[in-house]
């Protein structure tokens, strides 16, 4: 993965003090299993299965009357030729980690006032995604997953508060921003539509689509990325599509900021792959359209679901444009996916560009609210600042919220702290924020994050997280190779944050009012001197 560097977190023991002289640099940072906690065990390459899940979800009632805004111009004119469009589509060019092109200028602030809501987007054709069997036990990425979140969403008054966006299905050409040609062909077309396309396109695996039949009786590119042949290529471009639309009004200035309710999730999928749930990456096709079509010149990617992102980390490795920071649960590359070490920080001009906040040290005790805190506030919130992006794009998974078994979880994030951390992202970019649900299985926690996610985005108080007057269990160690001094030439404010790393939340914010207050008392003293010397020299006249 191009340039690696060396970077770690320690569990357990460490003296606070050392931290100023450590942190000389970064890329990324990963707790180390030092204080005897055991890893997951899980092999590479699998989610495994889902155990146990307590019962949740709400009554899925009717969602209520919502004016709809229309859908942006990016999509006028291409559908007007219908399936006979995708004859027509460029060679795809293979996105490989090449150089990235020059900064583009941001886009200019529209001329009408922006509407001081946030906006929600959701389309139920995404249900339809579903395997054949029906057996939700089996498949933890459901249908009623979204379900859930919408009518909590309804139920508690926060619709109301919403603008609603009106969705619609991605085309080809805009998947192909991330994905090759082959692969939006292979998941974006169905029987129907395919019989369409040019022969030509129909020569070699798309003519021959095979799947693995699963135990259930279903069928799927694995045993957790099921396929539905008549419905799934709809539904997943109808998720990009949502979000590119929610995403591209926030960019605009129409809304303040959103929340996409989209399934399935999408930061898994690569290039050419599909895996974990995840055929087309939402997030990165609706990062790289805002930069080709909207001209945005810096967007900050913030993938907090507990899997790392793979497929957006290599959509933009080599882009200095797009910073990506993920905080995942690593365990040595033991836990799905298996990337995402802290050793991967970007390559070519992207070097510095993408960090990996990457734990270790199994789940015993789990990872909660104060580490996940001591990461925003000593990297993520210094590292955005210095970036100053102009859009801010979150993969908003919430399995790493308690009530998801270690399988597919085992942290013990509360929903709480999930709405903490966003009120911390809209202070960047003007407030230009734009959620998309990623993964997360356990109905309660997901509907509680979301909740807590869309109340942040409209102002409202979410609560205190947990610990907040706890001090964190990891603490910073320093990198020590070439690659890891090259990165951190990038991001001073790192130096900076080093001394807070071992304190609580409060005691970090006690300490940022202690040098408010004494920037300002230094400022009076320094107006009280110059008065003093002005006085002085009218008495000497």
């Amino acid at each position: 993965m191009g340039v690696r560097v060396a970077l770690a977190l320690v569990w357990g023991t460490g003296d606070p003090g050392d931290l100023a002289t450590h942190v000389g640099h970064w890329g990324s940072w990963r707790p180390c299993g030092s204080c005897g906690t055991r890893g997951s065990g899980l092999p590479s390459g699998s989610h495994g299965t889902l155990g146990p899940r307590r019962a949740g979800g709400r009554a899925h009632a009717a969602a209520p009357a919502v004016p709809l805004h229309g859908q942006s111009p990016l999509v006028t004119g291409e559908r007007a030729a219908g399936a006979r469009a995708v004859a027509k589509l460029p060679r795809h060019r293979p996105l490989s980690r090449t150089q990235s092109s020059p900064l583009p200028q941001s886009p200019q602030a529209p001329a009408q006032a922006p509407s001081a809501r946030a906006g929600l987007v959701y389309d139920t054709f995404m249900l339809k995604h579903q395997c054949a069997c029906g057996n939700t036990t089996v498949h933890p990425e459901h249908a009623g997953r979204i379900q859930s979140i919408w009518s909590r969403l309804q139920e508690t008054g926060l619709l109301g508060q919403c603008e609603r966006i009106r969705g619609r299905k991605a085309t080809l050409e805009e998947i192909q921003t991330v994905h090759s040609e082959h692969h939006a062909l292979l998941y974006g077309t169905s029987p129907l539509n395919r019989q369409k396309l040019d022969s030509k396109k129909l020569l070699g695996p798309i003519s021959q689509k095979t799947y693995a039949v699963l135990p259930c009786g279903g069928i799927g590119v694995d045993s957790d990325t099921v396929w539905n042949e008549m419905h799934s290529s709809s539904a997943v471009r109808m998720a990009v599509g949502c979000l590119v639309e929610l995403a591209f009004k926030v960019a605009a200035g129409e809304i303040k900021n959103g929340f996409a309710v989209i399934r399935p999730p999408g930061h898994h999928a690569e290039e050419s792959t599909a895996m974990g749930f995840c055929f087309f990456n939402s997030v990165a096709i609706s990062a790289k359209l805002l930069q080709q079509k909207l001209s945005v010149g810096r967007i900050l990617i913030v993938d907090w679901d507990i899997h790392h992102g793979n497929g957006t980390q290599q959509a933009f490795y080599s882009d200095p444009h797009v910073l990506y920071i993920s905080l995942h649960r690593y365990d040595n590359g033991n836990f799905f996916p298996g990337s995402g070490a802290p050793e991967e920080v970007g390559s070519g001009l992207g070097v510095g560009y993408n960090i990996n906040i990457a734990w270790t040290g199994g789940v015993d005790p789990p990872i909660g609210d104060v580490e996940y805190l001591t990461a925003f506030r000593t990297v993520v919130m210094p590292v955005a600042n210095e970036f100053a992006p102009d859009v801010v794009l979150v993969s908003a998974g919430f399995d790493a919220v308690e009530g998801h078994l270690s399988p597919l979880g085992g942290y013990s994030v509360t929903a709480k702290c999930f709405g903490h951390l966003t009120k911390q992202l809209m202070k960047l970019a003007g407030g230009r924020v734009v959620l998309a649900l990623e993964g997360g299985h356990d109905l309660t926690a997901i509907c509680d994050a979301s909740e807590a996610c869309v109340s942040a985005l409209l102002g409202l108080e979410v609560g205190r997280p947990r610990g907040d007057g706890h001090r964190p269990r990891c603490l910073l160690q320093a990198p020590r190779s070439r690659a890891a001094a090259r990165a951190g030439r990038h991001w001073g404010s790192l130096k900076r944050s080093a001394a807070a790393v071992g304190c609580s939340l409060l005691e970090a914010q006690r300490g940022e009012a202690d040098e408010a207050e004494t920037v300002s008392a230094m400022a009076l003293l320094s107006v009280g001197a110059e008065q003093a010397r002005g006085g002085g020299d009218r008495g000497a006249r």
